[in-house]
């Protein structure tokens, strides 16, 4: 949708969420001498936490993911905040 609304051909990269578990432990060795690598070592863990969990509620009766029980916040789309982005406005 972001790529449609630049007007853009769409470029991804993957990579493994792994990569948050190595950055967390090894900014973890400096986390007791600095608040920086403390810092460093806990966004790391947030990222990992968002990279790996779904944002979607569960549905009890089926156990599936479910869109349609996940509430929503606000009115704007992720349409219109990406085209506003792009026009400035």
């Amino acid at each position: 949708m972001l790529f449609e609304a630049a007007g853009k051909p769409p470029r991804f990269k993957s990579v493994s969420p792994q990569i948050f578990t190595y950055a967390e432990r090894a900014l973890g060795l400096g986390a007791g001498l600095s608040d920086w690598f403390a810092e460093k070592a806990e966004y790391a863990r947030i990222a990992r936490y968002y990279a790996t969990e779904s944002m979607l509620v569960r549905d009890p009766a089926t156990g599936e993911y479910s869109a349609e029980l996940t509430p929503e916040y606000g009115s704007e789309t992720l349409r219109a905040h990406y085209e506003r982005l792009l026009t400035g406005v």
